[in-house]
């Protein structure tokens, strides 16, 4: 897996560029299904289609860039290291090989490793998506009392 946080952001340019891209995407691929196969784009004068498989992505993608994220594109079928889910998920290490343990998170040992699918990362991320928000809510309402 790449280190997506060691590069830097998008610049200004860009982040205004995607966010032209990500605005004639959904504009044109929530229409309707056809119209999503119809997408392409022109390389060196060249009309290229966009594959209906990579439109969410690249939508996905378009927004986080024009929102100043570093983006990166890795397989769900991956998997990464201990370390590597865990910067991720923006937890400790012992806290996801925890997960591991409880059985929260699958994981296949590579010697002594633990290799983890992206997929399952990425489905406990999204999973306590919900719930880090109320925390971070809550937290904010405890500070506007005062406490």
């Amino acid at each position: 897996m790449s280190k997506a946080d060691d590069r830097t952001g998008p610049t200004e340019t860009d982040a205004a560029t995607a966010r032209a891209l990500f605005k004639a995407l959904t504009s044109r691929a929530t229409t309707s299904r056809a119209t999503r196969r119809k997408l392409s784009l022109t390389v060196q004068d060249r009309e290229v289609p966009i594959p209906a498989a990579v439109v969410p992505a690249l939508i996905k993608a378009a927004k986080l860039v024009s929102e100043g994220h570093v983006v990166d594109v890795v397989p769900v079928d991956e998997e990464i290291s201990a370390q590597e889910a865990a910067d991720i998920l923006k937890v400790s290490r012992p806290y996801l090989l925890n997960l591991v343990k409880k059985g929260i998170l699958p994981c296949r040992m590579v010697g002594a490793h633990h290799r983890i699918p992206m997929g399952a990362v990425i489905a406990y991320k999204r999973d306590q998506a919900p719930r880090r928000r109320s925390l971070e809510k809550l937290s904010a309402e405890t500070q506007d009392l005062g406490h």
